[in-house]
């Protein structure tokens, strides 16, 4: 099958479950498919947040007027087939749900028992053995996957859906998803957006803490300081950074970047309330801190490094 979406493959992987959460609404409400939406409807309705309508909108709804949008013809189509294939999935739907738990599902509870004695040829015999059974639960329960699932396997489910099973974790996401435990589509990660949060960090060059005021976008951060105010990647590299490079403050570089990005990703998937953000953003400039002070502390008298 062709590439269902464009962009890179986190594009795709956040599209294709966009899609299925379009999916899941209008096989509860099929007469809503040719209905046309507000930004809030859609945001509600289909879990988009406020990045998701920055970014992919326009892959899948079309403005009408007034403010108003409808589906795209062809991200319709799409929709369209998919809720065909869950029609026909759902009368075999408990079957396969059977088959799945006696097979893969006992296979599945001796590795939660011993996960140091994988046994590749039996789960190759029990995947060949579940072909059908796959694309039933597949269309038929129709899962949010986790993105690491499809980035990392630079792979979208519904191009191959059996190929794209072949393997312990996407098996297990399907496992998961039958017990009741699948990932969830929310908007929780804008609760997180444009708030404002303290970034506190002592520097050697004026001898007592400097507050940066940061917030978190829907592409990075911004920080504000006395002189220098801007955007920031989600890393923190820009104005965040040069606020750091400005005041002359060691920082363990790389470590920083990975950190801000983890927040940042944290944040976005709903994982962080405002204040645990705020708590760990200041772990961050608590770290920075004493490096800086460590730096001040040891170096020769001589060097005089500020």
């Amino acid at each position: 099958m062709k590439q269902l979406f464009k962009g890179n493959i986190e594009d795709q992987a956040r599209k294709r479950n966009l899609c299925i959460s379009i999916v899941r609404y209008l096989s509860e409400k099929p007469e809503m498919l040719e209905s046309t939406y507000e930004l809030p409807e859609i945001a509600e309705n289909f879990c988009f947040r406020k990045r998701d309508i920055k970014y992919y909108l326009t892959d899948f709804f079309c403005s009408v007027e007034d403010g108003r949008y409808r589906l795209c013809p062809d991200m319709q189509k799409m929709i369209e087939k998919f809720l065909l294939a869950h029609e026909n999935a759902l009368p075999a739907l408990d079957e396969a749900k059977v088959m799945f738990l006696k097979t893969f599902g006992r296979f599945y509870r001796d590795m939660e028992k011993d996960k140091y004695h994988f046994d590749v040829k039996r789960l190759d015999r029990i995947y060949a053995d579940l072909h059908d059974t796959i694309t039933v639960l597949h269309w038929g329960q129709l899962p949010i996957l986790n993105k690491w699932l499809m980035i990392n396997s630079r792979r979208i489910p519904e191009e191959d859906v059996v190929d794209f099973y072949d393997h312990y974790h996407m098996l297990s996401a399907i496992m998961c998803n039958i017990q009741g435990n699948e990932e969830k589509m929310t908007k929780c990660g804008d609760r997180t957006l444009d708030h404002e949060f303290v970034f506190s960090v002592f520097t050697r060059r004026h001898h007592t803490h400097d507050r940066y005021r940061i917030k978190r976008t829907v592409d990075g951060w911004s920080a504000d300081h006395i002189s220098i105010n801007g955007p920031c990647e989600k890393d923190g590299t820009g104005a965040l950074t040069a606020n750091l490079t400005h005041d002359s403050v060691f920082y363990p570089e790389d470590g920083f970047k990975h950190a801000m990005s983890e927040l940042w990703e944290q944040a976005e998937e709903g994982e962080l309330m405002p204040d645990q953000l705020q708590e760990r953003l200041q772990q961050v400039a608590d770290w920075i801190s004493a490096v800086e002070r460590a730096v001040g502390e040891h170096q020769p008298s001589w060097v005089q490094y500020y």
